[in-house]
């Protein structure tokens, strides 16, 4: 019966494949992937991303600080804990992007109520059945009802069922077991049809069985991708590991799903958090990192983004019993090549908190959503807009690989060609390089994530032909910067990461 309505449960654990049409509409003719990955519990972003110079947090928790002696330094105020370790290098590389402070008004700290605001984007007080992601499905395949589909588009471990929720169905099916899962590349099913009692009750179960075997339209799609891959990285013994692992194998034989979610539990740090939350991370950074070096070099890891995601944070004081309870403004991680990787926004104030004792965030979620629809899966504004229920600015730059971040000031044609700096990222000092296809007066200015001016290059009159321009970031704290190049009406702007 739960076969037939587009879900099948099988022991503890979650698989979900939510279904594209065997062809793809134009709306989802795009190699651009998305892996969600849910840090479910809430977690403790202060011991995450851990402010190593500040007194406050070393005088809020005497007992679960992370020692300075131990933090990866990331810049002179945040340094990853060291669990994180084996991210380290992504970050240097520029392959990884933290967005600090992230939040959202009326915070609720109730771990279900907070995690259906995040996967439905929704106001604190609003209540919506749909999930952002199942609405964004249901907007680019509006027949799926009518022209049911054969081969999966998005494909869950784990993790909240209303994401993928959407106001028609919930998009496809859910598989509850990895090692059935394992069955199914196999033997193309999951119960096997041996080994029943010869009763009339065995009967039953083989029908049953039978009946649930048939009703999974996706196995023959999945079967083969699975079977026309194999994992080459080493994995670490976890369930987000094994999760992911699954994932990596699944595209690398070309299933052609867009959205992957897994979910890793265990956040919910309110005691013995030191030893918890190290392995949590620890598990969750060695996890990203196989997941990657399983992938091949070219188009795939070109068009993949890995995103974070957790309900919320915990306070700034420790508890009684080594934990953290309930808070808020927690940072959020996104990997890959086509990511604007550094530290994006500030860090929260831990002395400046709301009426309950709480930090107050400075990036909204859902921003972070309008970037990931925006920027990587290139819908327009009015579409994003609808599809989050209200108009939120998506964090420039943060997605660049995903849509140029040059742009035109107007109409006006492009009288010049602005280059990637080199390098990039770089460490004190980068030369950025243009070319004017005629004599023009020109601005090169480079301005940082909220749009200030940091330094102005040049501001002066250059002839035709090609131009090198030193940038030396003197005292600057690491992080992504922007240069923009104006001449006449046009103008264009590039991204480039700072990593001292």
């Amino acid at each position: 019966m739960a076969a037939f309505s587009g879900s099948i449960g099988l022991g503890s654990r979650s698989v979900q494949a939510f279904g594209a049409l065997a062809h793809y509409p134009e709306a989802l003719e795009s190699d651009r992937i998305l892996v969600l990955i849910q840090l479910d519990g809430g977690n403790d972003g202060l011991n995450t991303l851990v402010p190593y110079r500040n007194d406050v947090y070393y005088n809020a928790r005497p007992n679960v600080s992370i020692s300075s002696n131990v933090v990866l330094p990331i810049s002179d105020e945040i340094g990853l804990h060291p669990a994180l370790a084996s991210l380290e290098r992504r970050y240097q590389d520029g392959e990884m992007a933290i967005v600090q402070n992230v939040g959202y008004d009326q915070p609720v700290l109730s771990h279900f109520r907070s995690t259906d605001i995040w996967t439905s984007a929704s106001d604190s007080e609003e209540i919506i059945q749909t999930g952002w992601v199942g609405r964004y499905l249901q907007n680019a395949v509006p027949n799926f009802m009518e022209n049911p589909p054969e081969q999966p588009l998005a494909v869950q471990i784990g993790g909240p069922s209303l994401m993928f929720q959407s106001s028609i169905t919930n998009m496809g099916m859910s598989i509850r077991d990895l090692d059935r899962f394992e069955r199914l590349v196999e033997e193309g099913r999951f119960y096997r049809l041996d080994g029943v009692p010869a009763t009339a009750f065995g009967d039953e179960m083989m029908y049953l069985r039978d009946i649930a075997n048939s009703a999974f339209r996706y196995a023959e799609a999945i079967q083969d991708a699975a079977q026309d891959a194999e994992n080459t990285a080493d994995y670490p013994d976890s369930f987000l590991a094994e999760s992911l692992r699954v994932v990596a194998r699944l595209i690398k034989g070309g299933l052609g799903s867009r959205i992957y979610m897994v979910s890793l539990p265990g956040f919910d740090t309110h005691a013995n958090q030191l030893d918890e939350h190290e392995q949590l991370l620890r598990e969750m950074a060695e996890g990203v990192d196989a997941f990657f070096n399983d992938l091949p070099e070219g188009s795939i890891k070109d068009n993949l983004a890995v995103m974070t995601f957790s309900e919320f944070g915990r306070r700034v004081e420790e508890n009684g019993s080594a934990g953290t309870d309930h808070g808020t403004s927690a940072p959020l991680f996104i990997f890959g090549k086509g990511v604007q990787g550094g530290l994006w926004g500030t860090s929260p104030s831990l002395t400046d908190l709301d009426a309950e004792g709480n930090m107050h965030f400075e990036s909204e979620f859902r921003q972070v959503y309008a970037s990931v629809l925006r920027d990587w899966f290139g819908l327009d504004a009015a579409t994003a807009t609808a599809l989050l229920g209200g108009t939120f600015a998506p964090i420039e730059g943060l997605l660049p690989g995903a849509s140029s971040v040059a742009t035109n000031s107007s109409d006006v044609p492009i009288t010049f060609s602005l280059e990637q700096n080199h390098p990039n990222p770089f460490h004190t000092a980068t030369t950025i390089r243009f070319t004017l296809h005629q004599p023009s007066p020109i601005q090169l200015d480079v301005i940082d994530v909220r749009g200030r001016l940091v330094q102005r290059l040049l501001n002066a009159h250059r002839s035709s032909g090609t131009h090198e321009v030193v940038f030396d970031a003197g005292t600057l704290p690491s992080g992504p910067y922007f240069y923009r190049l104006q001449t006449g009406a046009s103008s264009q702007t590039r991204p480039m990461l700072l990593v001292r």
